[in-house]
């Protein structure tokens, strides 16, 4: 016979409530192990069918025999004994099943059959203690997580003998529902059932996703006394011993600011307390790396507790988490102790300082070369400038040398790391004076052939590295022409026949200035532009013509005209105007007109001839 208790939860789970730390109680043994023909019924009992409705007594049903109508309870403590239980039945598709489970990782389903009901609202975050069973039955206590039947999810159970309290994380706002169950073999007509409920403040870091942050060195006290003894899965383990130590659970987790080595210690704990140190991902915990070195014991779970040996060691890496997971040896809860300590790890045996190759030049590249380390060891790589100032991102074993280091002196340092050993590091000698760089160039151009007038481009050519800054003289015959420092130049005509380059500087910063010089040319003649010019007036012997030079260019150009007789020029006839002679009677008159500019070829332009002069 056994009389179970389940608690279901309304509306939400009630695992990992954050909180502050629980009451400390002392030492308790959460209960016995169960006997190898037990192990040999549970298969049986797990899969057994439970028929709905069954009815084992002639009893009436007690008022909250379904869960519909369920005693509410309204305040804590709650306490109450001698309760209807005589005629209590099981609803279709009503679990009542509690889960326990042995240091050996073994797990029992032990079933009720009949039930009956009570619920509790929690207003505020708590630790719900809880308790009960039939009258003269084994009993048992076991958490759900829904309030429809079909889909409730148990929480935490206890049972009678094996573990006769057990604790539950209570959220505020959350409705759980307490099932009082047994199995009714020899069912009694004045059966009776007793539940008791108290609750305290709840209990923080109950899963690695809650885990409490510690600093080292510190000591942090804390209790498994109301912690649900039965549920620590996923993480039952503990390195790699055949049985599982871990009853209850809470967890710490420490972030490593250096290479070094860690001590947990649970020697001064009041109980028999055990722990597990766990890697992870930073935010997971993925494998075990230390535990005391308890002993195994029988096959099938722990030997004999030597407190002696209730502290492990392991070695950090900064930067990374670590998850200590705390819980009691065999059936074991109550209060510990923990306290976290440095202690020098072994040193390398290889640890040569390192050399830089190549040279310290703006632009070079510097290599370090580390030497040979111990087997295992990983290296990084620090580039610094003037004996310790770190140049950011140069945490390769290479660098480039920049414009910055131009003046100053490079050395690099070698951090080595090894798992289980101090970190080393290694600083090389420093370089010589880092000297400026040298430009690459190329000889500049002039982009088209030069002429007075007309503009002309300086083309630099590829230099490097990239960017380079350009500046840029004109010359005359070699000598500089003032104020022509632009990447362009249009020849005037002081530049007509003389030869015409430029000069490019590039400049860029750590880097030497460096000129060039391209090829000169001949600066040739500007050419101008006319209009053919036209005639204006009466074509008779006596009347004035005048003549229309029109646009001429670039301005401004210097005309002279000549006026021609039959295509003869006429003497003394350079004027803009020409009054008509006699000899001019049946003569056809034209006018050409001459421009003229400094260092522009002379351009002619004659126009049309009149009408015979009458």
């Amino acid at each position: 016979m056994s009389l179970v208790v389940a608690i279901g939860l309304v509306g939400g789970t009630a695992a990992n409530a954050a909180a502050t730390s629980v009451d400390q109680d002392s030492s308790t043994t959460a209960g016995r192990w169960h006997t190898s023909e037990e192990r040999e019924q549970s298969p049986a009992e797990r899969s057994a069918p439970v028929s709905p409705n069954r009815l084992f007594s002639a009893a009436a049903a007690p008022a909250n025999d379904m869960l519909a109508n369920a005693t509410k309870v309204s305040s804590l403590p709650f306490d109450v004994s001698s309760q209807p239980y005589a005629g209590a039945t099981l609803e279709a598709d009503e679990p009542a099943t509690c889960r326990t489970t042995d240091p050996d990782v073994t797990e029992y389903f032990t079933e009720g059959t009949r039930s009956i009901w009570y619920s509790f609202t929690s207003p505020v975050a708590q630790t719900l203690t809880f308790s009960g069973g039939v009258n003269g039955r084994e009993s048992m206590i076991v958490a759900y997580a829904s309030a429809a039947m079909s889909e409730v999810t148990r929480i935490s159970c206890t049972e009678t003998g094996f573990r006769d309290e057990n604790h539950l994380q209570a959220k505020a706002g959350t409705t759980y529902l307490f099932q009082v169950t047994d199995d009714a073999y020899n069912a009694g007509t004045t059966d009776t059932a007793s539940l008791r409920i108290t609750s305290s403040a709840p209990i923080s870091n109950l899963s690695p996703a809650t885990a409490t942050s510690v600093s080292v060195p510190g000591t942090v006290s804390g209790s498994l006394a109301k912690v649900d003894n039965n549920w620590y899965e996923p993480y039952a383990t503990s390195c790699g011993r055949g049985f599982v130590t871990m009853l209850g659970t809470r967890w710490y987790k420490y972030v490593a600011t250096n290479t070094t080595g860690i001590r947990v210690d649970l020697r001064d704990s009041y109980y028999n307390a055990d722990a597990a140190v766990w890697a992870s991902n930073g935010s997971t915990p993925t494998s075990v790396i230390a535990c005391p070195a308890q002993k195994e014991g029988e096959p099938a779970g722990p030997g004999a507790y030597d407190k002696t040996q209730a502290y492990a060691d392991f070695a950090v890496e900064p930067g990374k988490t670590y998850f200590i997971q705390v819980g009691g040896w065999g059936f074991d809860v109550g209060d510990y102790e923990l306290k976290l300590s440095t202690y020098q790890l072994p040193l390398l045996t290889l640890m040569p300082t390192p050399k830089i190759t190549g040279t310290a030049q703006v632009g070079s590249t510097l290599t370090a070369n580390p030497g040979t380390w111990d087997e295992g060891t990983t290296l990084t790589y620090q580039w610094m400038r003037n004996g310790g100032s770190y140049i950011s991102g140069a945490k390769s074993s290479t660098y480039t040398v920049s414009p910055a280091d131009a003046g100053t002196q490079i050395s690099v340092a070698v951090t080595a790391s090894k798992p289980g050993y101090s970190g080393a590091r290694k600083t090389s000698a420093p370089t010589a004076v880092v000297s400026k760089g040298v430009l690459t160039s190329a000889t500049p151009t002039i982009s088209v052939s030069p002429a007075v007038g007309k503009t002309v481009t300086a083309v630099p050519g590829a230099w490097g590295p990239s960017p380079v800054t350009f500046t840029y003289q004109w010359l005359r015959g070699g000598a500089s022409i003032s104020g022509a420092t632009s990447a362009t130049y249009t020849p005037v005509a002081a530049d007509a026949g003389t030869r015409l380059s430029v000069m490019v500087t590039g400049t860029k910063s750590g880097y030497t200035t460096k000129a060039a010089t391209s090829a000169s040319a001949v600066v040739a003649n500007g050419t101008l532009t006319g209009a053919t010019p036209t005639i204006t007036g009466t074509t008779k012997v006596g009347s004035t013509l005048t003549a229309r030079a029109g646009t001429w260019a670039p301005a401004p150009v210097t005309l002279s005209y000549q006026w021609l007789r039959n295509g003869v020029a006429i003497s003394g006839a350079t004027a803009g105007t020409y009054k008509l002679t006699s000899t001019d009677k049946g003569k056809r008159i034209s006018v050409r007109v001459t421009g003229a500019k400094a260092g522009y070829t002379t351009l002619s332009q004659t126009s049309t001839a009149t009408a015979a002069i009458g």
